[in-house]
């Protein structure tokens, strides 16, 4: 069955028009807000990002061209920096832009594949516009090395779209004037691929989404229908397209982490923040600590305040703790309602939208080490599921009689909770405009040294020395592993004519790490300055050992003796 794309567009302009309006309310005024956080290392000073280098962006890691190592692999977002690069230069208006328009393609799919699942226009745009304007998506569109969030979400959503089209044998056509292109079985099937190829690419969480295309698979056939398990599994199988549809996208993520594993050799846990500690080596001590991250999520999605970058959560080693207990009661009463959902009315929205919160939060769960307990971006896509179950669960528990009258009641809600969103939305997009601003703010909540080494930096780039040598004292004082924040300093003491007070931050940062680079080249103008030719050339052979195809370093060696020689 085929159906026309420009009339199905018209039919629902008005709420496409809706949502487009949502989203500018909520993010026009970020677009003119400036890089903060690690906007550093993986677009303003990465070197395969201002170069376009791609072999470089699609075989080694993504901060690699600042230097840097890390378990991040997100070709195809760091290909998007380097186009933004391109057109924009570091111009952070043109990176916001790209980040909010991925923002508002991702809502207008979802909106469109919630209708393809038959859920009604008015339900279709009330999960959309919470998905959009809600303040926890501030930290995956304002941010602008955040769009790996936005990214592999946008491209999630277009494989959804696209294999729910494909499930129910809908094929979009679209005829210019006397031509009609045909949208069909095999273009949907491609689609659903590249999608979700692309969504992981984007970022690594995208994997994800396989979990997503197989409730898809599940609640089409299950959805209305009086159906038994045994039915939902033969109607799975007839539909062979659909089933070699989920098996090829198993195949992909099986071919990617053997790419980036084996080939490129890029890992996959990042155990290394953990080692040693009880959360690294017990996956029990992980989830166990997961069921209070859940908690906390649901705090945040319907009570977004305040909101902040810097979260953690306390190790649960103990056997039982009252976060575990009160999980498994929800999951207890989420299948119960479930159960009586489907007796009820013969529709799985709990079930489905319970399923998509937790197979989007698998990734980040402890099941796989990473690098934090808690972020609000990665609440981004799971955030949908959770509308979902809670409009299963307010259809389930409300006798239809009281349905009806309550409908003007919610709208007249539902209007005034979109309004409160959009405020505290426009107030995080204030508070990440301004680095500084935005550093400030969030040592309210932690006072680590990485925050107070970027605010430093932040200070130091506006020229306010004093005060960013204060920060960088600081950042030392509560943790001094990073030889970043000793490299910054000497920076910050060259720039007041400190000379023997940078000499030693930047010995301290090589001592630290003789692999770290940046150190190197201003300790040795610094040597050559005080004619310390011998140490200056110590330093260079060190760099020599690490790049012996340099020729520039070569030349810098041979100035160096000849001026040792005189």
């Amino acid at each position: 069955m085929t159906f026309s794309l420009v009339a199905a567009i018209k039919k629902n302009l008005n709420f496409i028009a809706i949502l487009l309006v949502i989203t500018v309310i909520g993010y026009i005024f970020s677009l003119s807000n400036s890089f903060v956080w690690d906007d550093e290392q993986f677009i303003y000073n990465n070197e395969y990002v201002k170069n376009f280098q791609i072999k470089k962006i699609l075989t080694e890691n993504t901060v690699a061209g600042a230097g840097e190592t890390s378990t991040y692999y997100r070709p195809l977002t760091t290909l998007s920096f380097a186009f933004d690069h391109a057109i924009w230069g570091l111009n952070p208006f043109g990176f916001h832009l790209t980040n909010t328009l991925l923002h508002l393609g991702t809502g207008l799919f979802l909106f469109f594949y919630l209708r393809i699942l038959r859920f009604s226009r008015i339900t279709s745009l009330v999960i959309s516009s919470i998905f959009l304007i809600h303040p926890l998506q501030t930290e995956a569109v304002v941010y602008a090395n955040s769009r790996g969030d936005s990214m592999y979400s946008f491209w999630a959503m277009l494989s959804l779209l696209s294999y729910a089209l494909l499930l129910i044998k809908k094929y979009p056509k679209i005829i210019i004037y006397d031509l009609e292109l045909t949208y069909g079985k095999i273009a949907l099937f491609c689609t659903t691929i590249f999608g979700y190829a692309f969504a992981i690419l984007s970022k690594e969480i995208g994997i994800a989404t396989l979990g997503l295309l197989a409730i898809s698979l599940l609640f089409v056939n299950i959805q209305n229908k009086k159906v038994s398990f045994k039915t939902v599994l033969q109607k799975t199988l007839e539909n062979k397209l659909a089933t070699v549809t989920v098996l090829t996208t198993i195949l992909i993520a099986c071919l990617y982490l053997f790419f980036r594993t084996s080939i490129i050799a890029i890992p996959t846990t990042q155990n290394q923040f953990f080692a040693g500690t009880s959360y690294g080596e017990s996956m029990y001590v992980r989830l166990h600590t997961f069921t209070q991250a859940i908690w906390t999520y649901f705090g945040l999605i319907i009570v977004p305040y305040p909101l902040h970058m810097e979260r953690t959560l306390a190790i649960l080693e103990q056997p039982v703790s009252t976060y575990l207990i009160a999980t498994i009661v929800l999951c207890i009463s989420l299948g119960f309602f479930s159960v009586l959902e489907y007796k009820k009315s013969k529709t799985i929205y709990i079930a489905f939208g319970t399923m998509w919160f937790f197979s989007m939060l698998v990734p980040v769960s402890g099941i796989i080490p990473v690098n934090g307990f808690i972020y609000e971006h990665w609440l981004y896509l799971p955030i949908i599921g959770f509308c979902i179950a809670l409009y299963g669960l307010f259809n389930t528990v409300t006798p239809r009689k009281y349905i009806d009258p309550l409908k003007n009641v919610l709208q007249g809600i539902l209007i005034l909770i979109l309004f409160l969103y959009s405020i505290l939305t426009i107030r995080q997009n204030y508070i990440w405009g301004d680095p500084i601003r935005f550093y400030n703010y969030t040592l309210q909540f932690s006072q680590s040294a990485r925050l107070h080494n970027n605010l430093a930096m932040a200070y130091a780039e506006n020229g306010d020395y004093q005060n960013a040598i204060e920060q960088y004292t600081k950042a030392i004082a509560l943790g001094d592993y990073y030889p970043q924040s000793h490299h910054n300093l000497g920076n910050t003491y060259l720039a007041i004519g400190e000379v023997e007070l940078a000499k030693k931050e930047f010995s301290t940062a090589i001592r630290m790490n003789e692999n770290f680079m940046p150190s190197y080249i201003p300790l040795i103008k610094i040597f050559l300055q005080e004619q310390s030719y011998e140490n200056a050339i110590t330093l260079v052979d060190k760099l020599i050992a690490t790049s012996p195809q340099n020729i520039e370093l070569q030349n810098l060696r041979s100035q160096i003796k000849e001026l040792q020689q005189k």
